[in-house]
């Protein structure tokens, strides 16, 4: 029997004789998880003790159909997208893709920003137009 001063870790089913400092370094993360699991464990709910509790769970369907809706908004924008000019898409996709500001852009193709300006609300307009068509 092993006394109070003997610390043993057992590593591929070899047992190592190591030092209380030692001892502590390897097994602190292991009790660490084990204790940030057992107070995880504490404050959460499955969804079914939800319901035995009498919570209000909402319908899933409404949902799911708002996801398809806008997967099916998110695909007709990318055809949408498509249907732009090269120039047009670099205006995009610097806007909004590459979080440039329209300024930034006109000095970035060397263009004026009223003209960069207008330019974007066409092709706003352009855009809605075609996803109106559609949807």
């Amino acid at each position: 029997m092993l006394n109070d001063k003997d610390y043993i870790i057992s590593i591929n089913g070899v047992d190592i004789s190591v030092t209380e400092e030692q001892y502590r370094a390897i097994k602190r993360p292991v009790w660490a998880e084990r204790k940030r699991r057992k107070v995880r464990a504490e404050h959460e709910w499955s969804l079914e003790a939800m319901m035995v509790e009498g919570f209000d769970i909402p319908d899933i369907c409404p949902l799911v159909e708002i996801i398809i809706e806008n997967k099916f908004v998110i695909e007709m924008l990318a055809v949408a997208l498509s249907e732009l000019t090269a120039d047009e898409r670099g205006l995009i996709n610097s806007i909004y893709f590459d979080e440039c500001s329209l300024r930034e852009y006109a000095r970035l193709i060397g263009s004026n920003h009223t003209k960069v300006i207008r330019q974007h609300k066409r092709i706003l307009s352009k855009l809605k137009k075609y996803l109106k068509k559609y949807l």
